[in-house]
């Protein structure tokens, strides 16, 4: 199972190594994913009402409003990504926290290659990315110490005036 995982990441590597600015701005552009996210989307829909409606959920997934959500579905996830590595790399958190949602985000985005196929493999990716900063966020918050870094800095310097004692 590891090789033949192994093996298909090296396949992938392989296909971006080949993408053309132009390629890369019509994917962001939503073109050559919007097919698989229509269908994708009728799927689910599809199994959300038990098989029951399958014409309806056809028709609902291939509409207005599914229809562009697919085409901006690409450029938004990307936007969230440079988002989420933005404040990994400016925000005021402590080394372990910002390795721990590096480390999210890459096995999300690994998780998210594996899970598309063909053209939406860079979009799962994408989307896996996000997924794991936001769980190692969650994470972070619930079991975290709930303060902010202001909050710290202040309480410190309470302690200062007090001679050390809280």
């Amino acid at each position: 199972m590891i090789g033949h995982s192994l093996n298909d990441l090296a396949l992938k590597l392989a296909q971006v190594e080949g993408i053309t600015f132009g390629q890369a701005l019509q994917w962001l552009g939503g073109k050559p994913t919007q097919a698989g996210v229509m269908a994708e989307t009728g799927k689910t829909l599809n199994a959300l009402t038990l098989g029951k409606m399958p014409k309806t959920v056809g028709r609902f997934a291939g509409k207005g409003l599914i229809r562009g959500a697919s085409r901006l579905a690409p450029g938004l996830s990307v936007a969230g990504n440079v988002m989420d590595v933005a404040d990994i790399i400016t925000g005021d958190e402590s080394f372990g926290n910002k390795a721990m949602d590096t480390a999210a985000m890459a096995t999300g985005g690994t998780i998210g290659a594996f899970m598309g196929a063909g053209v939406l493999s860079p979009l799962t990716a994408s989307i896996g990315a996000g997924i794991g900063k936001m769980g190692s966020d969650g994470l972070q918050w619930l079991f975290g110490d709930k303060k902010t870094p202001e909050q710290r800095k202040l309480e410190e310097a309470l302690a200062l005036l007090k001679g050390g004692l809280i």
